[in-house]
């Protein structure tokens, strides 16, 4: 009786329940990572527009309470005579006063805030980081390098910038794309995809 129990417990998978066990997991598998992948593109591409959204109505405040220009461009270099002209958003993005409307970081040129009897230079006042690899972040229209807010809070900059992962927008209906919108009034937004085909939407409803 020990002896026919101990080869029963000591049995083991057959080859035949091993190759259907691998095949069902190799299934599973293929099922479930693109669609995992796809999911970590969608969260990555909302936490970047986010970012961007959070940063865009950061400098609309500012230049609102400053009383001067304020103004969001690409590249994350904030050394004096650094500019907007130079990179992709990708490359990271900055915040800066910008006192003399050159779109560019100098010194003594704002007014003088701390009562010292000379000019202020201007304040680099938020940087980002660079995306990750594969990742591309493009405005088009007026927004192709920065976006400039007046005392009033308007922008003379208005038009839409999408992240986006590998260049694809959607995958199916997963999106691998985030969207924000600036409009006239200064006012920014993230872009839904309000009809579930996995490619944020303008204001009209549409396919950027």
């Amino acid at each position: 009786m020990r002896h026919t129990l101990a080869n029963t417990l000591q049995r083991g998978l057959s080859l035949i329940e091993l190759m259907v066990t691998l095949s069902i997991a190799v299934i599973l598998l293929t099922i479930g990572v693109p669609s995992f992948v796809d999911m970590m593109s969608s969260n990555t591409a909302s936490s970047y527009a986010n970012d961007l959204l959070a940063d865009i109505n950061y400098a609309r405040s500012e230049a609102i309470t400053r009383g001067s220009r304020v103004v969001v461009c690409k590249g994350a270099a904030t050394a004096t005579g650094s500019g907007c002209t130079t990179g992709n958003w990708e490359e990271g993005w900055k915040v800066f006063e910008d006192c003399n409307d050159n779109r560019t970081i100098n010194t003594a040129t704002c007014p003088d805030r701390n009562g010292d009897g000379a000019l202020d230079d201007e304040e680099v006042l938020r940087v980002h980081a660079a995306l990750s690899n594969g990742w591309t972040l493009r405005g088009n229209n007026n927004v192709t390098n920065r976006i400039t807010f007046l005392p009033d809070g308007r922008t003379n900059n208005n038009g839409t910038l999408v992240a986006c992962k590998d260049g694809v927008l959607n995958v199916g209906n997963q999106t691998r794309s985030g969207a924000v919108i600036v409009n006239v009034t200064g006012r920014a937004r993230v872009s839904p995809d309000s009809n579930g085909d996995g490619v944020p939407d303008d204001a009209a409803g549409c396919n950027l």
